[in-house]
Formats: structure tokens, sequence, C-alpha cells
């Protein structure tokens, strides 16, 4: 490793996110306990997918960084956005735990998509 300053470069992957945290999460905290360290956060989504290797050979050559930080997403299927199968996890809790009887009854349908 060099001896410069030590800079961050987080690659937010084009998938969903998992929560809670994710590469502005983590900025925002390095930040608060390392003010020093520059960091920039690319978002690879904002990209066309024949156009990535491109893009991030150029941030990287532009920004240098002495850290590159990939931001892995979607890596569990409940995750809670309605994604590309549905909200599996508002299914699960709508079945589960709704006192409303529909709404239980619409969990247990979605549950089955």
């Amino acid at each position: 490793m060099n001896s410069t300053a030590p800079k961050i470069l987080y690659v937010r992957l084009p998938c969903n996110p998992i929560f809670p945290i994710g590469a502005v999460y983590l900025a925002d905290h390095i930040h608060k306990c390392f003010p020093t360290i520059e960091q920039r956060i690319f978002d690879l989504g904002t990209v066309p997918p024949l156009e990535f290797d491109q893009a991030l050979d150029a941030v990287i050559d532009q920004f240098q960084p002495t850290l590159l930080v990939f931001s892995w997403r979607d890596i569990q299927i409940y995750a809670p956005v309605g994604g590309r199968g549905g909200n599996p996890l508002q299914n699960a809790f709508e079945f589960y735990y709704a006192k409303n009887p529909l709404l239980r009854l619409r969990g247990a349908l979605g549950g089955l998509k």
C-alpha cells in the first residue's frame, strides 16, 4: 500500500438493496469515525450494462482509491422491497401477524406466488 492518504471507493452494484446497511450508510459511518478519509460512491445502476467495465475502470483511474468496496446486495430473498419475486417479507408478516383475516389471506396467497 502506498503512503498517500486513504481513499475509499464504494461501488454500488445494480441490484436490490439489503437493509439496513448499504454504501451510503457505511460511508456516513466511516466519515463520522474518520472524517479525513476521502470517499466516493459510484453507482453502477446508473451505467448501461455493456459499459460497466469501462465506467468502473475510468472511475478507479480518476479517483485512485486505496480501498475498493463493493456494496454486495440482493443476497437474500426476504429483502423488504417489491423486487423481481414480489415481496416475500411483507407476505410472511401479513400471514403470520395480521389481525385482519383478509390481510392474512392476502399474505397467504402472496406467499404462494
